[in-house]
């Protein structure tokens, strides 16, 4: 899974942190409640679209949330631990992200490898 950082330079998209996944493919945006847990707004897949989640998607561990805030304001994803949290996070979720879309972009655990990670 490739992941970086990105900014969104428009307000129509608001989140805590958004990261871009395999190589600009998929954008993940996140925010952050008030007990520190990170879960996902939105993701948008290329050929999918844009697939809101905010209200739906579960909420990470307060251990993997905390890591990964600490990386993305690190600035430093490219990691075998922040890609394991995605994995394992998509995966959990993927009743409700378009699995079909998480299958084609490698996203899941059972993809692990597929798509250049």
């Amino acid at each position: 899974m490739n992941i970086s950082k990105h900014v969104w330079d428009t307000p129509t998209r608001p989140c805590r942190f958004s990261l871009c996944l395999q190589g600009g493919s998929v954008f993940a945006d996140f925010d952050v409640n008030w007990d520190g847990e990170v879960y996902l707004v939105r993701i948008s897949f290329d050929g999918y679209g844009c697939c809101r989640t905010e209200r739906y998607a579960s909420r990470m561990s307060e251990d993997e949330s905390r890591a990964l805030l600490n990386f993305v304001d690190a600035d430093d994803l490219d990691r075998d631990e922040v890609r394991e949290a995605l994995y394992r996070y998509f995966t959990a979720n993927q009743d409700v992200i378009w699995r079909d879309a998480l299958v084609e972009h490698g996203l899941l655990e059972v993809n692990r490898g597929t798509i250049a990670d």
